[in-house]
C-alpha cells in the first residue's frame, strides 16, 4: 500500500476547505494559527474516515487501546517526517475520564459519545514555515479519488469564503451567579481543608445563541486567539471549536513530552507593562505551586508507560494573544513495546485541567460543576502511521448545538486563592474569545 505524497499550494485560510469537505462526514482540523511557536508548523485538515470507533458511557481502558490498536494497524507504517501520513485522528470527552477513573459521581451527557476516532487515509498538510500544502493520500483505503480532492482544494482555494455566514445573536450569559461561584471556591477551601485535595480545576461555562455555520465561527476564534491547537470536528448534530495554546501528549518514535500550563495573567496593551505582567507571573510562588503539583502528577501519570521521566524545564512563560502562561515540560522515553494510545488513556484526562490528586479532584469537579463538560477539557489528538503521536486539552472552546453555543472557562485553585481574583482569571482567559464570535 503505497503512500502517495502531492504538494500544492499554500492555504492561509482553511474554512472554505472545511466547508467543502463536510458533507463527506467525520471533518478534523487539527490546525495552528501561531506558525512561529514550536508546535505552530503545521495544520492538518481531513474528513471521511474509512473506519471508526464511536463508544459511549463506561469504557475500559485496555479495551479501548486494543479496539484503537486494531483500527490503526490498518495502514501500514512508513518512515516519513510528515506530521501525519494517514492513521487515527479522534477527539476524547472529558467523561471517558471519569469513566475511566471511576470517579465516585458519574456524570455523563448522553447524546454526546465518550471518544469518536476515526482512520483517516487522506490529509491536506498545511506547512506554515515552507508556505506550501503536502497532500497525503491511500488510494487503496480511500472512498473519494485523489483527484477529486484536489480539485476540491483547488476550488476553495480560489473562491474564499468570509467569516460573516456566522452571528451571536445575544451577549454571552454565565451559568452561575458571582454568588455561586464563590460558594463553590468555598466548597474546594474546605476540601483543601479536610486533606481530601491540594487543587481542584473548576471550570464556568457561559451560553449564547447563534446563527450561521459554526465553521466561520471557528475562523473567526483561530484568526484571532493566535494559538498552536486550534481544532474543530463535527459530529451529527453538533460541532465542536477549541483554540487551545495546551500540548498534552506527544511522542515522536519514543521520545515523550508533555506540557502542562497553570498560571495565567492577561497581556496589557503597553510594551512596559506587558513585561512586568509576564515577570509578575514568572515569580509568582501561588502560580509555581499550582503549576508544580501538576507536573508532579504528570511525571506520575506518563510514568505508568514510560521511562527516564525528567523535568527539563519549570515556570517558562509562554505569550498568546490575550494572556501569559506559566508552562513547563517534562519529558520520557516510551518503550517500542507500549502504544503511545495506551500511554495518552493511561495519563488521560490531563492533570491540569483537573488538579490533584486526579480521583478526588475530578469527584469535587462533578459534584460541584453539575452539568458535564462534555468534549471541554478533553483532547484532540492523533497517531500517524509514521509513529508520530500527538494531543492537546480542548481548552478555549465552543461547543454549537442546533443554534445554542456554549463555552467554557476554568483554573485551578489552592488554599490560597481569592476567589474574586479567580473569577477574573477565568474571565480573561475566554472573554476576548466570546467579544471576537460577536464582530
Amino acid at each position: 500500500m503505497k503512500l502517495e505524497i502531492t504538494k500544492l499550494p499554500y492555504l492561509d485560510n482553511s474554512s472554505t476547505l472545511l466547508n467543502e469537505l463536510q458533507p463527506k462526514g467525520g471533518l478534523v482540523a487539527l490546525e495552528s494559527s501561531l506558525a512561529n511557536h514550536e508546535n505552530g508548523r503545521w495544520s492538518i485538515i481531513s474528513a471521511e474516515p474509512a473506519d471508526t470507533v464511536v463508544t459511549f458511557g463506561k469504557v475500559n481502558n485496555q479495551d479501548l487501546t486494543n479496539e484503537l490498536s486494531c483500527l490503526f494497524n490498518k495502514i501500514p507504517a512508513n518512515d516519513s517526517d510528515l506530521p501525519f501520513t494517514g492513521g487515527i485522528i479522534g477527539h476524547a470527552s472529558y467523561d471517558l475520564g471519569i469513566t475511566s477513573n471511576k470517579a465516585a459521581v458519574q456524570s455523563t451527557h448522553s447524546s454526546l459519545p465518550t471518544l469518536i476516532a476515526g482512520l483517516y487515509t487522506w490529509a491536506f498538510l498545511i506547512d506554515h514555515l515552507k508556505n506550501c500544502t503536502i497532500f497525503v493520500y491511500l488510494a487503496e483505503l480511500s472512498k473519494t479519488s485523489k483527484e477529486d480532492l484536489i480539485l476540491l482544494f483547488n476550488k476553495a482555494k480560489d473562491h474564499p469564503q468570509t467569516a460573516t455566514q456566522f452571528e451571536i445573536k445575544e451577549p454571552f450569559q454565565p451559568i452561575w451567579t458571582k454568588k455561586k461561584y464563590q460558594e463553590n471556591i468555598q466548597s474546594i477551601h474546605s476540601y483543601i481543608n479536610a486533606g481530601d485535595v491540594y487543587q481542584v480545576n473548576l471550570a464556568q461555562s457561559f451560553s449564547s445563541q447563534y446563527t450561521g455555520n459554526p465553521i466561520y465561527g471557528y475562523e473567526k476564534l483561530k484568526k484571532f486567539a493566535s494559538v498552536p491547537f486550534a481544532s474543530f470536528f463535527n459530529y451529527k448534530q453538533f460541532c465542536f471549536a477549541s483554540a487551545s495554546p495546551e500540548l498534552f501528549i506527544s511522542t515522536d518514535r519514543g521520545a515523550v513530552t508533555t506540557k502542562p500550563i497553570k498560571g495565567t495573567l492577561p497581556r496589557k496593551t503597553s510594551t512596559q507593562e506587558d513585561k512586568l505582567q509576564a515577570d509578575q507571573l514568572k515569580n509568582s510562588k501561588k502560580d509555581q505551586a499550582e503549576n508544580l503539583m501538576i507536573v508532579d502528577l504528570l511525571r506520575n501519570d506518563i510514568s505508568k508507560n514510560a521511562t527516564n521521566v525528567k523535568v527539563p524545564s519549570l515556570f517558562n512563560v509562554e505569550t498568546f494573544e490575550t494572556v501569559h502562561h506559566l508552562v513547563s515540560t517534562v519529558t520520557a522515553s516510551l518503550p517500542n513495546t507500549i502504544s503511545p494510545l495506551k500511554l495518552f488513556l493511561d495519563a488521560f484526562p490531563g492533570g491540569s485541567i483537573t488538579g490533584a490528586p486526579k480521583k478526588r479532584a475530578m469527584e469535587v469537579i462533578n459534584e460541584l460543576e453539575a452539568t458535564p463538560r462534555g468534549f471541554y477539557c478533553g483532547s484532540a489528538f492523533y497517531h500517524s502511521a509514521n509513529d508520530k503521536f500527538n494531543s492537546n486539552i480542548l481548552i478555549r472552546s465552543f461547543m454549537f448545538e442546533e443554534g445554542k453555543v456554549t463555552c467554557w472557562s476554568g483554573g485551578g485553585i489552592i488554599s490560597d486563592s481569592i476567589w474574586e481574583l479567580e473569577l477574573q482569571e477565568s474571565l480573561d482567559k475566554i472573554s476576548k474569545l466570546m467579544e471576537c464570535l460577536n464582530n
